[in-house]
């Protein structure tokens, strides 16, 4: 159990140096901090990622991913003692406006216990932003944990699979891949062929996603012999941390499968032509 032998440290709000930046600027400029000794910032490096041999970061970077303007989002950040020593470390925490870091100072930190930060996080835009928590360790490599905030789209459902109706050589069957976007904003996608096959065809292959809207993938399969076909797309969304996202389609054709589909519009015509039949009596 960690004890606290403090009260919490609420880092202060600095002003912000500079003017309000565009949105197509990605980082906004770094706040200075009162607080905070320049010089760990000025002439020490802090490169290492996720720990050295003292300090553990869980995670090894933040992620805000998807926002509402206006609300305000907090993660938490630990900070573990993994060496076999007591120790003091320097924690400087995130350093532009959107975000704000506070923990509970320690005098010492035993081995196995931790430093807990919380890091909150408040969009007034619809963008990119960047920050980071860095840790000074004395003798060893300093720690960087990324914080990163963006939009995504959190409303896009894709099959892993899809199987189409089969289809008589010479006939076609399409099937329409709804991409949907809730966000204010425009996502490009691109569409790989990763799986292909002669007897699909995929269009479009690029294209954007409108903000609040929806664009549609159509997927054509029309058969070159009886068999079953598949073809493997691999969906990829232009936004920060992206996973793709795969679907196989499958399709089929077989002998005489006109046949019984003639023959199941003729018995279905008959049946209409027999129930009109008895209504107009």
């Amino acid at each position: 159990m960690e004890v606290a032998l403090s009260a919490p440290q609420l880092l202060p709000e600095p002003q912000r140096r500079g003017t309000p930046l565009p949105l197509s600027q990605l980082v906004e400029e770094s706040r200075s901090n009162a607080s905070i000794p320049n010089h760990l910032l000025e002439s020490k490096i802090y490169a290492k990622l996720k720990s050295n041999s003292l300090i553990q970061a869980e995670p090894s970077e933040l992620h805000f991913s998807g926002f509402e303007l206006g609300k305000d989002y907090i993660k938490i950040l630990k900070l573990i003692n993994i060496s076999s020593e007591v120790m003091n470390i320097h924690i400087i925490p995130t350093q532009t406006k959107h975000f704000q870091t506070t923990y509970t100072k320690k005098y010492r930190l035993i081995p196995g216990l931790a430093y807990t930060l919380k890091v909150r996080f408040w969009p007034d835009e619809w963008r990119y932003f960047y920050d980071c928590v860095r840790v000074h360790c004395k003798g060893e490599e300093n720690l960087l944990i990324p914080v990163h905030a963006y939009p995504v789209i959190d409303d896009l459902h894709i099959p892993p699979h899809i199987d189409l109706s089969a289809v008589p050589l010479g006939q076609s069957v399409s099937h329409a891949i709804p991409l949907r976007c809730s966000s204010p904003l425009d996502f490009e996608f691109q569409v790989y062929v990763i799986q292909p096959h002669e007897a699909f065809s995929v269009h479009p292959l690029t294209g954007v996603i409108p903000a609040n809207g929806e664009v549609k993938i159509m997927v054509t399969f029309s058969p070159l012999q009886y068999e079953t076909s598949q073809v493997t797309i691999q969906l990829v969304i232009a936004q920060f941390n992206t996973k793709p996202y795969l679907c196989t389609i499958t399709g089929s054709s077989a002998p005489h499968l006109a046949l019984s589909i003639n023959s199941f519009q003729i018995v279905w015509a008959n049946q209409y032509w027999i129930k009109n039949m008895h209504q107009a009596r």
